[in-house]
């Protein structure tokens, strides 16, 4: 009853009648004083009391800024909502100095009354079942500010009673009227974002007695202020985080298990299901500020219906990251600053939908622009991570910046964990690895990229071993785009050291099992040729075949003879036969040509030889045994004849 009367009698202080508003007065006086003795604490009580007396029987406003002061201080929440309420029922009546009244104490109670007001679902349904009946210009704004105010601090509990009256009165004047004030709007707006954004909690009691809505709940709320046309501008105030905010939401809930998580309560059950809701919310986002063009582009390629499919959730992320670089969406550079700070949680639960998402809008210039030394960090971490997914989409980026064309300083600080992805143990990030090289090296000039091709040459070589016929095809596919881009004038110690060092190998490639390997190796032959001057034997690099290419080789370029003999070693471990057969007949034909003092250097070729002699292939052995027959009748064995036995045969690696 303290709060009815409380009202009651501060309406009445502002009656018309002059002896009803004194009358009010004195009894709204000693009314206080009941309160400062029952609940105030015993050392301010004097004071209080006091301060109380200079007023008495003072003017209305001196009586409405003590009941202020009161309602703030010495009233229960439930109290204060009997105070609202009484005043609220005054502004139904057809008397118009009645509601001026109220409305002048809703106004001044309510301006400092939060947040300890009670019942406020009570407050709001009240308010909407008599919406007809405040037909008074001022008691309307009243309400309005009435509603706002309870919405800003009181969020959860209007929202959830909104949108029980939406579903009895099935209209969307609830909402409107949240809408109407652009101030009240923004933080509505930031406190649903926060919701949004929040790890799923259950629905609990809060200390002050309030409950907290669910992700979908907030979902569904922001759509319904989005419908509203009022506020355009606050709507891109917040696209880019609510953008961000949504399109991870709808991936978490196509989670094993997730949608159920984001339901809510049980009496919201009918609503249509999490993702299809989160899908809308994020369509309405995009139409509501203004890109309406993207919104159709993305519904022609149905790109909605996949960002609700478990199965092609990414393919919808990448169209409507798509859309929006097509389309010139404005907000694409604070949507890709906000994305790739999410990316720097390596354990983020959304990552792939972030780098999906991020390796799309970076086909935009403007959005390549932004990648600094931050970001360049965070890209190089997840081309260091173990996950093929994740890799894959980074590798796709790293061609996104080659596209570009300008952006040789992010390119140079990517490559070298570019290269390491070439040992990944997954087969598929392999794959797609030398395909982004052999890219690379097609679009990279030689002046800004010399060192990381020189870099590329020494890595391939062992990737033009792998007993894998399409890595190997792949990897001799990049050696020979190297080698295109090689000019004499350029042709300075690494790089000279490792074509020669691969000269070897690319000969007896020509004998490779896989038709299309042997027909690259060729050219690269041919190449190799022409930026080491070797012009006479160009010609039988063009032409001959590999025994006639061999005997020219070790013929016109003698004092190599050893470190041919080398590389004829090294191959004496390739998995294929053809291969290791010429290893074999190369490498006794070198042995003959050495001198007494260079045989003496050849001791493990000649170890190496002996061990071949035991080769599975029989063509090989017997070639090797026979090799080793002459080697021994020529005297060219060693003086010292090492004790360790060669292993002939290197561990297989397969990435396919």
């Amino acid at each position: 009853m303290s709060g009815q009367l409380l009202g009651t009698l501060g309406l009445f202080c502002m009656s018309a009648n002059h002896e009803i508003s004194l009358g009010a007065s004195e009894a709204l006086h000693y009314f206080f004083k009941i309160l400062v003795l029952h609940r105030s604490v015993r050392r301010k009580t004097e004071n209080v009391l006091r301060d109380l007396q200079k007023h008495f029987r003072g003017e209305w406003f001196a009586s409405m800024q003590d009941l202020t002061m009161f309602f703030r201080k010495y009233l229960t929440p439930e109290e204060k909502t009997a105070v609202v309420m009484v005043a609220m029922e005054a502004m139904t009546n057809a008397g118009r100095h009645d509601v001026l009244a109220a409305s002048k104490m809703l106004g001044m109670i309510l301006k400092f009354c939060q947040p300890e007001i009670g019942k406020v679902p009570e407050i709001i349904k009240y308010i909407y079942r008599n919406m007809s009946s405040f037909t008074e210009a001022t008691a309307q704004e009243t309400i309005k500010r009435v509603i706002h105010l309870l919405a800003e601090n009181y969020t959860d509990e209007v929202i959830l009673t909104l949108f029980e009256i939406d579903s009895w009165r099935g209209a969307h004047k609830p909402w409107e009227i949240l809408a109407s004030f652009p101030k009240g709007y923004e933080v509505i707006m930031e406190h649903l974002l926060q919701r949004l954004t929040a790890r799923q909690r259950s629905w609990a009691q809060e200390p002050g007695g309030g409950v907290e809505i669910s992700p979908l709940i907030a979902t569904r709320a922001l759509r319904e202020l989005l419908l509203e046309p009022s506020q355009r501008v606050e709507a891109h105030a917040f696209f880019s985080p609510l953008f961000v905010a949504l399109l991870l939401q709808a991936s978490s809930l196509l989670g094993a298990g997730a949608a159920e998580a984001f339901w809510g309560q049980q009496h919201l059950a009918d609503w249509t299901d999490p993702v299809s809701c989160t899908v809308e919310a994020l369509r309405t986002l995009m139409t509501s500020a203004g890109y309406g063009d993207h919104v159709s582009y993305v519904e022609k390629l149905g790109g909605w219906e996949l960002l609700a499919s478990p199965e092609r959730h990414l393919e919808g992320v990448a169209l409507l990251a798509r859309a929006m670089v097509t389309k010139n969406c404005w907000h694409s550079c604070p949507v890709f600053g906000l994305v790739v700070g999410i990316l720097q949680d390596l354990d983020h639960e959304n990552h792939l939908t972030a780098l999906t998402f991020m390796t799309e809008l970076l086909q935009c210039p403007d959005v390549a622009a932004m990648v600094d030394k931050v970001m360049l960090r965070i890209l190089a971490s997840w081309l260091q991570c173990e996950e093929p997914a994740a890799v894959k989409l980074l590798l796709r980026a790293v061609e996104v910046f080659v596209k570009h064309g300008n952006m040789g300083k992010q390119l140079r600080a990517l490559q070298p964990y570019v290269l390491n992805c070439c040992y990944s143990a997954d087969g598929g990030v392999v794959a797609e690895t030398f395909q982004l090289l052999r890219y690379l090296v097609e679009h990279l000039t030689w002046q800004d990229s010399s060192s990381f091709l020189i870099q590329l040459a020494f890595t391939l070589g062992p990737f033009l071993e792998e007993e894998s016929e399409h890595l190997r095809l792949e990897a001799f596919e990049v050696y020979g785009a190297v080698l295109a881009k090689v000019r004499r004038r350029v042709l300075v110690f690494p790089l000279k050291h490792q074509v020669l060092n691969l000269l070897v190998l690319l000969v007896l490639h020509l004998e490779d099992v896989s038709v299309h390997v042997a027909q690259i190796s060729r050219p690269a032959l041919c190449h190799t040729a022409t930026i080491l001057g070797w012009w006479k034997l160009r010609v039988i690099f063009a032409k001959k075949d590999v025994w006639t290419i061999l005997r020219a080789l070790l013929e016109q370029e003698a004092s190599k003879a050893l470190w041919f003999l080398k590389q004829s070693v090294t191959l004496f471990k390739s998995p294929q036969a053809p291969i290791r057969q010429a290893a074999v007949w190369f490498a006794g034909q070198i042995i003959q040509t050495l001198s007494t003092e260079e045989a003496r250097e050849a001791e493990d070729a000649y170890t190496a030889l002996r061990c071949m002699r035991g080769d599975p292939d029989p063509m090989v052995s017997s070639l090797a045994t026979q090799t080793f027959y002459v080697l021994e009748a020529m005297g060219t064995r060693p003086v010292t004849t090492p004790t360790s036995c060669f292993c002939c045969r290197r561990p297989r690696r397969g990435y396919f």
